[in-house]
């Protein structure tokens, strides 16, 4: 007796969708917000702390630069202090991917210069991008800034040796999701400035919220597990 023929094979499974593709984004605006506010007071003491060195620094150099009559000195000195800026911004980045991670920031991440040269040119190739933007009646600024401002997670968090490929990648992530992004970083804007109204004070702990939420945007949109806060 002849036997049937066996049935066909199921079809396989759909293939996930690229990182950074269209669709829902993979957390809200109130997601990002909620973690960030959560993690940032988890976390409070050392990010108070990182907050404090970063303006400390800053108003050293001002201090320096403000006195100085030679404009050749004075140019040299605000050079320094740009490059220890962008430091400090790794640093911060370091730091607030350690909250995601469940980790406890440190103010030594602060002065790892570990990609410094990759992340001073990429910091130069979007000043230039996004200055172009803004002179253009401001809204291809937004734009850009929104697409690109993920560049130093990946030269930060994945070691990414490529200025250019950082600064690509990033708009890659974001792409599909500007909607969100752009949200996301509009509320944040508001609410730092709510922060500086506070007579200045208030920016103490919103702009470390902030950055605990950008943080945790960037994980998600690379759909890597974000440590729980409670």
């Amino acid at each position: 007796m002849t036997q049937p023929p066996p049935p066909p094979p199921p079809p396989p499974p759909p293939s996930p969708p690229p990182a950074g593709g269209s669709g829902a984004a993979p957390f809200t605006i109130g997601d990002a917000i909620g973690y960030g506010w959560n993690a940032y007071w988890r976390n409070v003491g050392p990010l108070v702390v990182i907050t404090l060195v970063i303006w400390l620094v800053n108003v050293v150099f001002a201090l320096i630069t403000f006195p100085i009559d030679s404009f050749v000195v004075r140019s040299l000195i605000q050079i320094v202090g740009w490059v220890v800026g962008l430091i400090l911004a790794m640093g911060l980045i370091r730091a607030t991917l350690a909250v995601t991670r469940g980790e406890t920031p440190d103010v030594s991440m602060l002065f790892q210069t570990d990609g410094l040269p990759v992340y001073l040119v990429a910091a130069i190739l979007f000043g230039i991008g996004a200055g172009i933007g803004f002179s253009l009646c401001i809204i291809p600024g937004v734009i850009f800034a929104t697409f690109f401002g993920f560049y130093g997670y990946f030269i930060v968090g994945e070691g990414e040796q490529n200025p250019i490929e950082a600064l690509k990648r990033s708009q890659q992530l974001v792409s599909g999701h500007f909607g969100t992004v752009l949200g996301l970083a509009v509320v944040l804007v508001l609410i730092n400035i709510v922060g500086a109204l506070a007579c200045g004070v208030g920016l103490l702990f919103t702009a470390g919220i902030s950055a605990v939420s950008w943080a945790y945007a960037y994980r998600s949109l690379r759909g890597e597990t974000v440590a729980p806060v409670t």
